[in-house]
């Protein structure tokens, strides 16, 4: 009895010494251990917070979408200035830049006008710092900024440019690029930057998700959300292992895991309720047909601001009518009819991917995979679920949060943070508080349970597109131009 409980103990620790670092947590990549949004330590973190309170240090930074990746005393940043790509490093007690490393690209990849030439997480096996930028390629460095190795890649063919992040994964540096033609899933030596396998991800387009790793039967997974279906493969070998087919055409979010199953969701802003839809075409023709003809030409439209919107997006992603002019105009004469228009209704009703967050419970070769539940109202376009103590929690644009019971799918509640506007930064958890960021700049905190209790909205009047890192009590925001840090300070 005596062995056995000095060898539970001892396996205790080993678990425990996995999520540290030097005697410190980490947070090693996109959403930090195994990309759960999950603090690994329970120290105190601040409810309440800006420049006047209980901020520790604010570093500037150049423009980046991507979120600290944290290991003992550094904080690792991408960026782009001057037409530069930027590796940066922070000192995690002062919030002095260490170092700063720059690459030119030969052609700067095209992005939507809300994503940056700096969008992917670095990831971090302890030892190096690894980086990827989609108009260069990855990149190696050790901790003292000193290039290891580099393997410059074409820019991927995306339509908006990328933003899945890298990941460490066992022993390897988990890479996958989903694009137009051509999408793979690649193993590195993270040492090398050597192959050491690689996937084909034949029909598979551009996508926007960061993989999730997971033991799914004691066997090691690589979750991949990819345009229409989600597949996992052998982390030994990149075999296929399972897959769900019906997801959404342009996957962002990265899937996470609890009670033994994977949780994702899958947009489609056809069905999604929150989405204002489609007008009715006399509508229009009463709003922008200036010559009374019951027809629409591109001039009149050019002031249209949407026929498609996002819930309280600010206009971020709208779809403004003479956008589609040339679609629509299919005899080319110059105007949109009443019978051109059916075919911009017949577009839209032509998405048949799922509208949903979805619990799915994986196969494993004795079993066939299925869907467990679904729930097809306030489902984010961004920002990822967040799995914690058997609830699932999501956040979407204006704030609208959900709370499920994740065996059964049950609805909790939905109810709004009063914290507006568009979200793209993910939800993360530590110190039993969940921290959810707006596009606005406002911070909102609230407790996890089956209801609702906000306990504070901070507003750092700076946009957020990144999802916050949290390690020991401190909590790291990267906004438009800074990046700050967050600490009890009494």
């Amino acid at each position: 009895m005596r062995t056995r409980t000095i060898i539970m103990l001892l396996a205790a620790l080993m678990v425990l010494n996995m999520n540290k670092a030097g005697g410190q947590s980490h947070w090693s990549q996109f959403r930090g251990p195994n990309g759960s949004g999950i603090a690994p330590d329970d120290k105190k973190l601040p409810v309440e917070f800006d420049e006047s309170k209980n901020m520790i240090w604010k570093c500037a930074v150049s423009k980046g979408n991507s979120s600290p990746c944290v290991w003992g005393d550094r904080i690792f940043l991408t960026g782009y200035a001057d037409k530069k790509l930027e590796t940066i490093c922070v000192d995690r007690k002062s919030g002095r830049i260490l170092w700063r490393k720059s690459i030119s690209a030969k052609k700067k990849e095209r992005v939507h006008p809300i994503n940056t030439p700096a969008t992917p997480t670095a990831t971090t096996d302890g030892k190096r710092v690894f980086v990827y930028f989609g108009s260069y390629g990855l990149l190696c460095y050790d901790f003292e900024g000193r290039e290891k190795w580099k393997r410059p890649l074409p820019p991927p063919t995306n339509m908006y440019g990328t933003a899945a992040s890298p990941i460490m994964a066992g022993d390897y540096l988990i890479f996958c690029c989903d694009q137009k033609t051509g999408s793979y899933l690649e193993a590195i030596n993270p040492e090398t930057g050597e192959t050491v396998w690689k996937k084909e991800r034949e029909g598979f387009a551009a996508g926007w998700s960061t993989p999730m790793h997971w033991k799914n039967n004691g066997v090691d997974e690589l979750v991949i959300y990819g345009i229409w279906w989600m597949t996992a493969y052998d982390l030994k070998n990149g075999s296929e292992r399972w897959s769900v087919p019906g997801l959404t055409d342009e996957p962002c979010i990265t899937p996470v895991s609890g009670e033994g199953l994977v949780f994702t969701t899958s947009y489609n802003m056809k069905n999604n309720p929150e989405v204002i839809g489609l007008p009715e075409f006399d509508d229009l023709l009463k709003d922008y047909d200036k010559d009374n003809d019951a027809q629409l030409s591109l001039e009149e439209v050019r002031s249209n601001k949407s026929i498609l919107s996002r819930y309280d997006a600010d206009g971020e992603g709208d779809h403004p009518l003479w956008g589609f002019f040339r679609f629509l105009d299919v005899d080319k004469s110059g105007k949109i009819t009443v019978k051109e228009w059916s075919k911009m209704i017949a577009f839209l009703n032509s998405f048949q991917q799922e509208n949903a967050l979805m619990a799915i419970l994986p196969g494993d070769g004795k079993k066939e995979t299925k869907v467990v539940w679904k729930h097809s109202y306030g489902v984010p376009e961004c920002p990822s679920p967040l799995y914690y103590e058997g609830r699932v929690y999501m956040v979407k644009n204006g704030g609208i949060v959900s709370c499920l019971n994740a065996k059964t799918g049950k609805l909790k509640y939905q109810d709004k943070l009063r914290s507006g506007g568009p979200y793209y930064s993910s939800p993360v958890l530590g110190d039993g508080k969940i921290y959810v960021s707006s596009r606005r700049g406002v911070v909102t905190v609230f407790e996890p349970g089956d209801t609702l209790n906000i306990l504070a909205r901070n507003d750092l009047k700076e946009r957020i597109m990144a999802t916050p890192a949290i390690v020991e009590g401190k909590l790291y925001v990267r906004t438009e131009k800074n990046l700050y840090a967050f600490g009890l300070t009494n």
